[in-house]
């Protein structure tokens, strides 16, 4: 069993990556096109760059820490030597060449992203391969994953919540700096940065790795990818997480947008309030969902969030702007942002607490463990994937008229966007984040990994492991 202060300080590592993560999620977008002045156009090559070289290096990063012998942990290591680097390149994002050219401010937002997703890869892909190493209890990932997902939502909250009261908008505290959003968002990024490095490296010093392989991964990328998508879980499961994830991140990815423009309440302590609540419903309701995960199989609870995540997120459509009636604007959102908070927390924990057993089917069938090709392949689909849903969001604001702050001529505090990109805003949001959580909860059902499976295939390889130290000693 691993101790509660165990637990909470692994999840102190998600809570450091989810400062960033967030900030990132849900700012980056609404940056370089607000603030930058970057056209919907061009930031899309930024996204599609950075994240195809996130994709590669995610799985090289996986090989080489499962390659890795060291007294102080394979995963422990880069999350130590990472975590510096990781919060430096993060503030660089946020440092933008304003006197340069449109495709200067592209060739160096593409080469910082890229630099900063190198960075996390080196610290994240090691940390989300270490629940496998940490214990091969099915409920105990559960539980390990759930206190995860309650720092992550913590790390999200300050990444997206406070980082909004700090930088975005006039009424933001670092705005008084200068007067100007540019220095705002730029101290703002060096602070989350030293936060960021210094939580992991805190957790990473609290944390041990267990379960340890006996046999390492000799296969080549190409072997190893085909092996995983002969497997009916891995092929499913992977879609499975696939779809919940980048659902999410179209939610974060647009939300500031739907706040500031589809319903005119701007940035600052607004934006604030509106992206913490659901934050703490996610952190409240988590024990909700555990406990049910614990009594029914995970794809059951997750199909029954899918469904209640849909129909909520519908209500966005329905909220008014808050020229039309502000009253009753603040009350719309408040009861969705609140219904919208428990059932994220489910969509979160569920999809990650499946995926980890999934490395023992692979052990069982192919007599090979490989945490680190795995989570390595997984994140590098999926940071395909992210890299492609960011770049279809700004693409379609730009296809519906959206207009970026650099382009904008005077008479600003007049002009309001298009009503087309208004109404693209609220639907990217309120539907198709619901159908891909729709269709997750198939996969979710089609490789579902039961708790009597499960420990079926772990009693078989504990028997194997068994029989192998016989054979060594005679």
């Amino acid at each position: 069993m691993i101790s509660k202060k165990e637990k909470f300080f692994y999840g102190m590592g998600d809570l450091s990556a989810n400062i960033l993560f967030s900030a990132v999620s849900f700012y980056l977008l609404y940056y370089l096109v607000k603030i930058a002045g970057l056209t919907t156009f061009l930031v899309p090559i930024i996204f599609m760059i950075g994240k195809v070289w996130d994709a590669i290096t995610d799985y090289l990063m996986g090989r080489i820490s499962d390659k890795t012998k060291n007294k102080f942990g394979k995963r422990r290591i880069y999350m130590l030597l990472g975590a510096i680097p990781y919060g430096l390149t993060f503030m660089l994002l946020w440092l933008c060449p304003f006197e340069m050219t449109k495709a200067v401010k592209c060739i160096y937002f593409t080469f910082i992203y890229m630099l900063y997703n190198t960075a996390f890869t080196v610290v994240y892909i090691p940390y989300n391969s270490l629940s496998a190493n940490m214990t091969n209890d099915y409920d105990e990932r559960t539980s390990l994953n759930a206190i995860r997902i309650i720092m992550a939502n913590i790390g999200i909250l300050l990444g997206a919540a406070v980082f909004s009261l700090l930088a975005e908008g006039e009424e933001s505290i670092l705005y008084s700096i200068d007067g100007t959003e540019k220095t705002a968002y730029a101290v703002a990024g060096v602070i989350f940065g030293v936060v960021a490095f210094t939580s992991m490296i805190i957790a990473t010093l609290n944390v041990h790795e267990r379960v340890e392989a006996e046999n390492s991964n000799q296969y080549s990328f190409f072997s190893t990818l085909k092996q995983f998508f002969k497997l009916r879980e891995f092929r499913c499961n992977l879609l499975y997480y696939l779809l919940s994830m980048v659902g999410f991140d179209i939610v974060m990815a647009i939300f500031m947008f739907y706040v500031s423009d589809s319903l005119g309440l701007g940035g600052g302590i607004i934006s604030m309030i509106f992206i913490a609540i659901p934050l703490i419903m996610a952190m409240i309701s988590s024990i909700i969902w555990v406990k049910l995960t614990e009594k029914y199989e995970k794809h059951k609870v997750y199909f029954a969030a899918s469904i209640y995540m849909a129909i909520v997120l519908l209500s966005v459509l329905l909220v008014p702007k808050a020229t039309d009636s502000a009253t009753l604007t603040y009350v719309g959102l408040s009861i969705t942002v609140v219904l919208v908070g428990i059932g994220m927390s489910a969509i979160q924990i569920i999809p990650y607490a499946t995926l980890p057993d999934v490395v023992e089917i692979d052990e069982y069938k192919n007599n090979v463990r490989r945490e680190g090709a795995f989570f390595g392949i997984v994140q590098f689909i999926y940071k395909l994937a992210n890299g492609f849903a960011i770049s279809m969001v700004s693409v379609i604001l730009g296809l519906f008229g959206y207009v970026e702050n650099a382009d904008l001529k005077e008479g600003y505090e007049n002009f309001t966007q298009p009503n087309q990109a208004l109404w693209a805003i609220r639907i990217v949001l309120g539907l198709i984040p619901g159908i891909l959580f729709l269709i997750s909860s198939i996969f979710a059902f089609r490789g579902k990994i039961t708790r009597k499976h499960f420990n079926e295939v772990k009693e078989e390889l504990d028997k194997r492991k068994n029989i192998n130290k016989v054979e060594e000693v005679k």
